[in-house]
């Protein structure tokens, strides 16, 4: 699965983190991780960095695809934002393909793919605690997985109709 490139120096670079935020209770979107999307989004498509990110049960998983040094940097920076703590590097590898090769940040949240991986494991969501092949797991369940930020709302949509609270979340309608 993936899109055959050229330069050998790219690299995937998979972490967890934990939210500092509150989640919401009443359910819905996230606003926080609605902000981080659309950041990521602006930021990544400028230096070709691509992935995904999943929030669940408080954790963040993201997984970054890109030339090394952007990846790089972009993780430092991630590093130090407020609105996570305990960030850890899961994985490092040079790819010779992306899993994620029209995105600059997929989102996906707790939906059927992810639930299938969990339920088959017997776990809940904390990505500190996947095995390295649990993890690869993971990263398929996430390249499979709709992104409902991108739906296109293509049965019935009307010219007159309003953007979708994702679109509008992200700057997209």
């Amino acid at each position: 699965m993936g899109v055959l490139v050229s330069n050998a120096a790219l690299v995937r670079l998979s972490y967890a983190s934990t939210a500092t935020f509150e989640p919401n209770e009443a359910g819905g979107i996230e606003v926080s991780v609605g902000q981080i999307l659309a950041e990521s989004r602006r930021k990544n498509k400028k230096r070709r960095i691509g992935g995904v990110l999943h929030y669940g049960n408080g954790y963040f998983f993201q997984c970054l695809e890109g030339e090394r040094e952007a990846v790089e940097e972009c993780y430092q920076r991630i590093s130090g934002d407020s609105r996570h703590r305990d960030v850890q590097r899961l994985s490092y590898t040079e790819i010779d393909r992306r899993m994620f090769p029209d995105w600059s940040m997929k989102y996906l949240p707790v939906e059927t793919e992810i639930t299938r991986l969990l339920k088959r494991h017997n776990t809940a969501f904390n990505p500190y605690q996947f095995s390295d092949s649990m993890l690869a797991e993971l990263l398929e369940a996430c390249a499979r997985g709709h992104d409902p930020s991108d739906s296109d709302d293509k049965a019935g949509k009307t010219a007159a109709s309003k953007p979708s609270l994702w679109k509008r979340l992200l700057g997209k309608g």
